[in-house]
């Protein structure tokens, strides 16, 4: 293998480990928000893992940036990425909002947030934003509120390759254009909300970091161990987070900094946990879909069994969510995205259409 290779491979590695941490850390801050709500009432929610969030933005830029650019710069580049696209966030989405919707519908006292009603349920299955009852910007299936900003994201994307333009350059002004409105005008409503965030720009950062390792351009050691414990710092200083919120509202510094630095470091040090990790990490999207419905069930059975020590709850809820969200990723997701690739196949299509 030379050189060029083991990089690569190790950025993907990288990557997918990163990706097994960032939905870590959304599970076990929601885990804890369960345990207060249904175990031991007054448990203190952990909210530090809100920067998973943000980490999955920026990887999710720098894939686009490093997949889209092996597209042809047309309406069948934008064709097949947004197939692409729709193949892998979708079907999961659907089963997980029709397993919520069952839910809601059969045990209505199981549901203690966003409630579903017609037109609500209808706009989730779409990712069209909308507000909650709750004034919240959440689908029927709460977490798929970050599906929101990532449909959003993919088809400014796909609309740069129909036009011909370059993604990065596109995007950057598309995105961040509309975040400069959003400064100054004071609007609430769910659209608003997503299409003009700040949280959008954390796209683009992966983007940029995406072109940055396309020109093979990497941080030396010393700088991207730097850079690592400084994105370390920020996203674990309560501090730091409430100043970057003031000043930046939903942006992260420190997710953008933690994306570079990973990809910047290679160790050939313990293969096999390495390997291990990166394959939990190709399960995140399950494990992000399922646990706000497994979560919570689990904290309630482990109360009705008299397990009342809130951590040990918590620590056997996340092992449990991990190990259940790999077999369903394996058993279910592939599945899914496997048949919705074939489905959205464009040489399956009708002639009329493809004319």
């Amino acid at each position: 293998m030379n050189t060029n290779t083991q990089q690569h491979a190790a950025r993907d590695e990288n990557l997918q480990i990163l990706r097994f941490v960032a939905a870590a850390l959304v599970l076990i801050t929601h885990i804890t928000f369960y345990i207060g709500e249904r175990v031991q009432h007054g448990f203190p929610l952990w909210n530090g893992g809100e920067a998973g969030v943000p980490i999955f933005f920026v990887i999710s830029g720098f894939v686009m940036q490093l997949s889209g650019s092996r597209l042809s710069r047309d309406a069948a580049g934008a064709r097949q990425f947004l197939r692409r696209r729709v193949a892998r966030v979708f079907p999961m989405y659907w089963l997980m909002t029709t397993l919520k919707l069952a839910v809601a519908i059969a045990v209505p006292a199981t549901v203690l947030h966003n409630r579903p009603d017609l037109l609500s349920t209808l706009a989730s299955y779409v990712l069209f934003p909308m507000l909650n009852a709750e004034g919240e910007v959440r689908p029927l299936h709460g977490v798929g509120w970050t599906l929101l900003h990532e449909m959003f994201f993919y088809y400014v994307f796909a609309l740069a390759l129909w036009l011909r333009q370059l993604p990065l350059l596109f995007c950057s002004i598309v995105i961040g254009g509309l975040w400069l409105i959003g400064l100054g005008v004071d609007e609430q409503s769910a659209f608003w909300r997503v299409c003009f965030s700040s949280l959008n720009l954390l796209f683009l950062c992966g983007m940029a970091l995406g072109t940055l390792y396309q020109r093979n351009w990497q941080l030396p050691l010393p700088a991207a161990l730097a850079a690592l414990a400084a994105a370390l710092w920020m996203l674990s200083s309560a501090d730091f987070r409430a100043l970057q919120h003031a000043l930046l509202a939903s942006f992260n510094i420190g997710a953008v900094l933690l994306v570079g630095a990973v990809l910047s470091l290679h160790t050939a040090a313990a293969p096999r946990l390495r390997a291990g990790l990166a394959a939990l990490g190709d399960s995140s999207y399950s494990l992000y879909m399922i646990h706000p419905i497994l979560a919570p069930a689990l904290c309630v059975v482990m109360a009705k069994l008299h397990l009342r020590s809130p951590y040990l709850v918590l620590a056997l809820v996340a092992v449990l969510c991990v190990v259940i969200a790999h077999v369903v990723y394996r058993l279910v997701e592939q599945r899914l995205n496997r048949g919705a690739a074939r489905l959205l196949s464009w040489e399956r299509w009708p002639a009329f259409v493809r004319r």
